[in-house]
Order: structure tokens, then sequence, then C-alpha cells
């Protein structure tokens, strides 16, 4: 009667113990429940969405990491195992791999920057019974949404604080008391009131009196959920007088608006400018009376007055009777006399602008308003010259000052240089110090080829002076000294400058770190020349590499040959032992061809159980030792899993002569396989032309 308690309560402890397991169906994290097993780790138990993951089969029970997950892999997770096992507590750790879909032959170098990543998140819990670990659980779950979004977070605040930081816009926070709550250094420059004049002060205060009741409205107007943008004339803590646009943006935090953003920008140059050009007219106006513009009166395109404003403008002491056009630029003429001869007496004041030149080549940009008149009884053309050189050099010089600004503020995260023509750096933006680890005033003044790898300098140089003659802006990328020793890569796009007169005034440059991205590129580089089972090259690159060998082969003082072989019957052992255990067989196999070769052979994998290798020789009878060598190393026995075994190959060789190409000299090796297959296997056979 207790024997039958005894067995009934064991199997109430089971059946609980299995429903228990079945309920880890239920959830999508992958469970596995693994047995230690001295240093060993195995699968005990693995629910369905773990199984589907590693593509776990119940006959998988009892198998070790090592025989279900990569190398790399497996020695992630025995680390973090026995770390769990080690300090007697739960250990949680993060891994990532490439998506399965870019594993593929197909992959070009391009997708390289579109490359999906998945991220996991394990939690390893040892299970002690007393001081022996018996096993080990581990919860795994995808966390690549979590881990995208802590990425754009990260971006977003960099990004943030970058435009809170080197925005040249004052920019406070307020809370919806109007509270001063932070500010950005701009606040200062503009306003000369420090961080500790305004904290926690009502943004209304430092405001000038006259202007309040519009910046409160203004306030409010955002507060009811509309950005609101106004103009005020104010003052700086010394006194001084500015100009200001204020922006005011509501902060919505959780649907409602608790504070807002206030953004003041100073228009006091623009507006001093602008005071500052019309008290200009106003006086010019006044002095026009008494000082007249250059003039010049001609007809028909000859000069008949000139007043002194127009000679000295012109450096002549007399230009009467000289052809106008004889002063207008050539690219204008044309221009010129077309709106010349299409005037009529009634017609409107003429305007246009042109360059004029003087005889010594001096080149001037002109304002000319032309009018007919009646000169002396005749009509003739009075044209007033105004001399706008200065203006369009001022134009063009804010042009170039705008594009600066734009590269750097819409770059803020990345380095920006402006270089000199030789590549000496003019300015260095301060993302050089977290990128680099060197303060931007370290570059300042040295040359920036200075900084780049020795073997990627001349390069970069002759991109460089390919740039100056293109108005496209190049993207190159190089090796750059971090300050801790390291190489890093960089990606940089480079724009020349240059002047109205074609002269190159310098470079701005905008660069990013592309260490990752270099990383994976060398990974999928590998990838696209090996095969994955073996790791061995495979058939693109062996290609590659023999028609490189045969363009060779006249300057060559060693001989060339091809060996092509296979397991013989391997097939039978994929449907007898199982897909498994063939592959391990190849891996082995492939093994075995390398250890038995020399380390200057070249062997590949051209697809399922064919391998190609290609050897250099001076004995006339190497080929026929290697084939041999290789027949006796691959009859040696398999020990595969549970299974031990023997497998022959069969050998084709064929010897490279002169013009051959390369699909002819692997079509001879295959023939001479099927040759040594069809002599009863376990064989090689040597290529021979029986025409």
């Amino acid at each position: 009667m207790e024997m039958r308690n005894i067995m009934h309560a064991d199997q109430t402890i089971y059946n609980h113990y299995a429903a228990l397991l079945r309920t880890f169906d239920k959830i999508s994290d992958y469970v596995f429940f693994m047995e230690v097993d001295g240093p060993t780790y195995r699968y005990a138990f693995v629910n369905e969405p773990g199984q589907r993951a590693i593509g776990w089969k119940e006959d998988d029970l009892g198998k070790s990491i090592e025989d279900l997950v990569p190398p790399e892999t497996a020695l992630l997770i025995r680390r973090h195992y026995d770390e769990a096992v080690r300090e007697r507590k739960s250990v949680v750790f993060e891994d990532y791999r490439l998506a399965d879909s870019f594993f593929t032959d197909t992959l070009e170098s391009t997708d390289v920057l579109s490359l999906p990543l998945h991220y996991f998140e394990s939690e390893v819990t040892p299970v002690f019974d007393g001081e022996t670990c018996t096993h080990v659980i581990s919860v795994v779950r995808e966390v690549t949404e979590r881990k995208r979004r802590e990425l754009e977070l990260t971006i977003l605040r960099d990004q943030h604080e970058s435009l809170r930081r080197y925005s040249p816009h004052g920019i406070f926070v307020l809370d919806h008391h109007f509270r001063i709550k932070s500010l950005n250094p701009a606040v200062t420059t503009i306003t000369g009131y420090t961080e500790a004049d305004l904290i926690d002060h009502s943004f209304i205060d430092w405001v000038d009196p006259s202007e309040r009741e519009t910046v409160q409205a203004g306030l409010e107007h955002a507060m009811a959920g509309a950005p609101h943008k106004y103009t005020i004339r104010g003052q700086r803590q010394s006194g001084a007088s500015l100009d200001l646009a204020i922006l005011n943006i509501p902060i919505e935090v959780g649907g409602h608006i608790n504070g807002l953003f206030a953004i003041i920008i100073d228009h006091t140059p623009e507006r001093d400018a602008e005071r500052a050009t019309q008290e200009s007219e106003r006086r010019y106006r006044q002095l026009i009376e008494t000082i007249p513009e250059g003039i010049i009166v001609h007809r028909e395109g000859e000069i008949v007055y000139a007043n002194t404003l127009a000679l000295e403008t012109i450096g002549e002491t007399t230009i009467t009777g000289m052809s106008v056009f004889t002063f207008v630029a050539p690219e204008y003429r044309e221009a010129a006399a077309a709106r010349l001869a299409s005037m009529r007496p009634d017609d409107a004041v003429q305007e246009m602008e042109l360059v004029v030149m003087s005889r010594d080549g001096r080149r001037f940009h002109m304002d000319v308003a032309s009018l007919v008149i009646d000169y002396e009884g005749t009509a003739a053309i009075l044209t007033v010259l105004r001399d706008v050189t200065e203006k369009r050099d001022i134009e063009r010089a804010l042009r170039q000052s705008e594009m600066r600004y734009r590269l750097i503020t819409e770059n803020m995260s990345d380095l920006v240089c402006m270089l000199e023509a030789d590549g000496t750096v003019r300015y260095a933006s301060p993302s050089h110090l977290h990128v680099l680890g060197y303060p931007p005033s370290f570059y300042e003044g040295k040359n920036t080829l200075d900084f780049i790898h020795p073997r990627d300098v001349e390069l970069t140089r002759l991109q460089l002076h390919a740039s100056a003659h293109g108005s496209e802006p190049l993207t190159l990328e190089f090796r750059h000294a971090h300050d801790d020793g390291r190489w890093i890569w960089l990606e940089t796009k480079i724009q020349a400058i240059y002047h109205e007169d074609g002269r190159l005034l310098h470079y701005l440059t905008v660069t990013r770190e592309i260490m990752q991205r270099k990383v994976v590129e060398k990974q999928l580089r590998h990838l696209a020349y090996h095969d994955t089972l073996t790791d061995l090259p495979n058939r693109r690159y062996f290609l590659a590499y023999l028609e490189e060998s045969l363009a060779r082969i006249e300057d060559e003082t060693e001989a060339l040959a091809i060996l092509s072989l296979d397991l013989d019957r391997f097939k039978q052992i994929n449907d007898t032992l199982g897909h498994d255990v063939g592959d391990e067989l190849l891996r082995q196999f492939a093994s075995r061809l390398k250890t038995a070769l020399r380390k200057q052979d070249v062997v590949a994998r051209f697809g399922g159980d064919e391998f190609t290798v290609l050897i250099r020789y001076n004995d006339p009878v190497a080929p026929h030792r290697v084939a041999e060598k290789l027949l006796a190393a691959l009859k040696l026995p398999w020990h595969i899993e549970n299974h031990a075994f023997v497998t022959t190959s069969s050998i084709g060789v064929a010897c490279c002569e002169t013009g051959l190409t390369p699909k002819q000299l692997l079509k001879q090796a295959d023939l001479a396989l099927y040759e040594a297959k069809s002599n009863g296997r376990n064989r090689y056979a040597l290529f021979q032309d029986r025409q």
C-alpha cells in the first residue's frame, strides 16, 4: 500500500512537472532548460518558440550547446552560463545577429548600409541541489524594437543638446507660469544676462517695460496651443538696444501643454545696417543735388560727353569720340547693344547691371540707368553709372558665409572643417574632441593630411587635388589618427569653395566615423568569397584566383594543375545518416584537405561534395603524388556523432597549359574525375587529350 502511494505521488509530481513545462510553450520568449553535465550543458527542454528559433528537434534532447549552435554563439552562451553558475545568481546579457535573409550569394556591397540586426536579451538562472548546480534555465527574448527606440532616443537627445548648445539663437525653456527653467549659451551672447541672472525669474522681467504687453500676449497665445512669432525692441544688460524676433512654441507632454520654448533671434545687426543704409540714402539724396553721379551721354554708340566722376570711375582723362562698348565687358556687349537699340524717346528709364572694364583690365560692377534725351538738338542716350562692385563682393561673401553656416548647423553632430587650399586646417568643429579625442584647437594651423594613415594619405591627397577642379562635392574614405593611438575609419564629404573669378578659396568638409560599417563590410566580403559550411573559398573566389593565375602563367617559374574531387556515394550517407552528419562530414573532409595540402595550395568548395584544388609544382610527378596523398588521407575512418565509417574519393587531374581558359581547364578536370569514377572509384585519373 505504501509503495503504491509513493508511485502515485511520483506520477503526480511528473504530471505537474510536464504541465509546468507545457506552459512555457504559450509564451513568446525562448525557454531553454539545460542539464549541467560536468563542464557540458545539455538540452533537457526547449519550448516551442525556442525550438523554432534554433531548429531544435526531439532527437536533439541531450545534445550540448556546441552541437546545435555556431561556435561563436556557443562560446558566448557558455561564458555567461559559467558566470551564472560560478556567481550562483542570475545573469542577464545581450547579443545580436544579422538577419538570415542577408546571407545569400547575391548580396551586393550597396546592401551594407541597410543591413538589419536582431537584438536579444537573455536571462540565465542556475538551479542548485545543495552545493551542486544541476540545471540552468535560460529565457531569451528579442529586444530589437527596444534597442532601436533607445538608439532613436539617444540620437534625439544628442540632436537636441547640439541644437541647444550650438544654436546662434537664444533658447529659453519656460514652465507654465512663464518662469525660466533653462537657457542656452546664445542667450548670454545676445542679451548679456547670465544663467544666474535669469533662472527661475519670469521671462517677462528682463523685457523692456514698453514691450511687456506684447510679450505677455505672445506667451499666452502659445500656451493656448499655437506657435506665435513677433518682434520687439529690447535692451542688453549693458543698456544697448536690441532688435529681436521672438518665437514662442508650446511644449506638449502627455497631451498637455506644460511649458514653452521662447526662441530669441537677434536682428540688431541687420536693422542697424538697414538704418545706416536709410541714413546714407537720405544724405545721398541731399548731396545728389550738388554732386552728380557718373554720367555718360552717347549717340549711336559714340560717346559725346562724360562727367568728371565717370572719367574717374573708368580711369581715363578723356573718352569723347570713343565707342561706349569699349568699356563694356565682352559678355555684356550683346545684351547692352540690344537694350540701347530698343530705346525710344518716350520710354521710361531703362536699368540693367553690367561690368565696365577699364583699358588696363580692371572690372567694375555697375548699375546703369539709361534714358533717351535731347542733347544739343538731337536724340542721344544719357547713362547714369553707379558702381556696385563692393556691394556685389559683400553679397558674394554673405552667400559664402551662409553656405558655411548651413553646412555647420546641419551637421553639428559630425566633424566639420574648413581647410586652406593646401590642406591646412582653418577651423575644426567641437565634435572632434568627442570622435577623435583631440580638441579643435589642436588641429588649427596643422595640415589635415598629417593625421591620415600613411597608406591612405597619397590617395586622399590626389582626391583633394581633384576636387579643386570640380564644383560637385566629393566623398572619400580614409583612416584617421585617434588620440588613444587607434586608427579610425572616416567618411568625408568635401566641397571646394571658389571666388567669383574662379580662384579656389578653401574647402569645407563634413566627416563622420564609419568603423562599424567597415567591420560589416569586411564580414560581407568574407561571406561573398567563402563557403558558409566549411569556411573554404567558394567557386567565385576560386575562379577569380584561377583566371589571374592563368593570365600570368607564361611568367611563372612553376607549373599549375587542377584537382577536381568529391566523396564517393555521398548522397547515400546523407540519406542514411542524415543531413547533420553529412554537413559535419563535409566540414571534416575540408579540414583533411587543408591538412594534407601545403599552405600555398588553394582548395575551394564548389557546392555539395564538389571540391577543387589548385597546386603549383616543379616536379612533373607532383600532381600524381598529391592525388595519391589525398586519396590515402580521405580513406581514413570518420567518427561523427555516434557513427564510425569509411569513405573513398575520386579525383580528376588537369595540368594547365598556355592558352586554356578557366572554364576549359575545369572541364578537363571534370572529365578526368568522370573517368576515375567510371574505372571503379577510389582512384584518380589524369586528363589526356585523345583527339
